[in-house]
């Protein structure tokens, strides 16, 4: 005999639940959730309804002045840059938005992705020795590097570097020329949510708001596809990424990942969360598997 579920619903404040089925036109059932998990009207307006203005400004992240700073006197002077990524779907997407981007801006720039079997996760010392003997000038991290003080420590004085992670912060912070992570302790940053790509789209952002004035919204695309990937919760601006995201993927995509949604079987569907999740992510994780992640 199958058992049936009883629903027991919290008691909550009926007046905040009027308010917001008032205010909001949702359901009394989804008033009564919003209230129980403390969402008031503002942020239950961003969440059902949020729309690409309710970006955060991305100068409201620690360091963030200091690294455009860094970025725009390094493309200025012709100098090289690589980006430091990491194997898995956010570092991959990271990688390719950053790539794109500092493309845009003329900037001499190429990437590197650690093999994950020799190199393991995050920076390693003899791949930055290599990247300063090609005359590297300044070394971006995506989705990695909070973790390593020491290696950092042990090439400072010799690159320049911009760390850009969303990680949990150790107590001991990279002593690089920026380090941009939402977690870092006394980061200012409200949305605490960001996944590699996000913070990577944030750098992508600042730069062009200080070059032309006005929001970078590009490889949203791409954006979502890394947020997704990386299971990050789907709320503030993850969650405006993602459904921006996803509009671009069923009218517009980026060329690559239309190919990807072909192999996939996926070309005569809507593309949404799931199918980004559980058929489009793993076959890039795979290539980081099977072979080495810059074929994703």
């Amino acid at each position: 005999m199958i058992k049936k579920k009883r629903w027991r619903i919290s008691t909550s404040d009926k007046e905040q639940e009027n308010i917001l089925i008032r205010e909001l036109g949702v359901n009394p059932i989804v008033a009564k959730l919003m209230v129980n998990r403390h969402i008031d009207v503002d942020e239950g307006r961003r969440f059902l309804q949020g729309s690409l203005s309710d970006l955060l400004d991305p100068f409201a992240l620690k360091d963030m002045d200091v690294a455009v700073s860094l970025v725009q006197e390094t493309i200025e002077k012709h100098k090289p840059i690589v980006i430091y990524g990491d194997y898995d779907v956010d570092g991959i997407t990271a990688t390719s938005v950053l790539y794109r981007f500092l493309k845009k801006l003329g900037a001499d720039v190429t990437y590197y992705i650690p093999e994950r079997q020799s190199e393991g996760y995050g920076l390693n010392l003899e791949a930055l020795e290599h990247l300063i003997e090609r005359g590297t000038s300044l070394v971006i991290t995506v989705d990695c590097g909070i973790s390593s003080y020491y290696i950092v420590e042990a090439v400072r004085d010799r690159i320049d570097m911009i760390i850009t992670d969303h990680h949990t912060a150790p107590d001991l912070i990279p002593r690089a020329k920026a380090v941009i992570n939402h977690k870092q302790k006394d980061c200012p940053y409200k949305d605490k949510n960001l996944s590699g790509v996000g913070v990577a789209f944030k750098l992508c952002q600042a730069l062009w708001l200080t070059k032309t004035g006005e929001w970078y919204l590009d490889d949203l695309d791409i954006v979502a596809l890394g947020t997704v990937a990386d299971v990050v919760p789907l709320v503030g601006e993850n969650r405006i990424i993602v459904k921006a995201g996803l509009e671009k993927m069923n009218s517009h995509p980026n060329l690559g990942i239309k190919k990807l949604i072909d192999v996939a079987g996926l070309h005569e569907r809507t593309i949404t969360s799931g199918h980004i999740g559980f058929t489009l992510a793993p076959r890039l994780n795979a290539a980081g598997r099977v072979t080495h992640a810059t074929r994703a």
